[in-house]
């Protein structure tokens, strides 16, 4: 969950998230804000401690290490390097859910800011969000072909085990927004 601050950017920059929820065992994380990744399309920028987590890994082992340095596609995906694999790379595709402000679902970055857009959600538009990162592992042997492999493989929906991963950390993110001290859900019964 995540509070940020001038989410609609004009122009053709792509949004890209890979993020993580919550900070592990009482470290505080600087936790992601969407601008953090607005960057157009081919930039590289320096890997951050919250682009390590994905929620649902798809053909790649997650002790893989990854390069420091991480490539912007476009409409919420990223690619790096996998060190101690050849010719492997990590394709990142991020979905973002909205808590305020906005239909209360799982977008991608296209249709969050297109939807923002058509609600004429202002520019300070107080939004607090969760991230959802599907990591798949492609074949190649440069940026370019890890590139035109991301964009073959695309999907073009959340895929149902990572909808259902993601329950629980919507749950608490609800739970936590609610003010609730305990963020961890309680099921009848128990």
């Amino acid at each position: 969950m995540s509070t940020i601050r001038r989410p609609w950017v004009s122009g053709s920059l792509a949004v890209a998230f890979v993020a993580a929820l919550a900070a592990f065992a009482g470290t505080p994380v600087r936790q992601p804000r969407l601008e953090d990744f607005i960057a157009p399309p081919g930039s590289q920028q320096p890997i951050q401690p919250f682009m390590l987590h994905a929620d649902l890994w798809r053909g790649i082992d997650q002790r893989a290490r990854l390069d420091s340095t991480v490539y912007v596609l476009e409409n919420g995906a990223r690619c790096c390097r996998v060190l101690n694999r050849d010719s492997t790379w990590a394709v990142d595709y991020t979905w973002v859910y909205p808590h305020t402000l906005m239909p209360r679902r799982w977008y991608d970055a296209r249709s969050l800011i297109r939807t923002g857009d058509s609600l004429k959600l202002a520019d300070d538009a107080d939004l607090k969000l969760t991230f959802g990162t599907l990591r798949i592992g492609v074949r190649a042997n440069s940026l370019a072909q890890a590139t035109r492999e991301a964009y073959r493989q695309w999907p073009t929906e959340m895929p149902p085990e990572l909808s259902g991963r993601l329950q629980l950390k919507l749950q608490r993110a609800e739970n936590a927004l609610a003010g609730k001290k305990d963020t961890e859900p309680h099921t009848e019964g128990r």
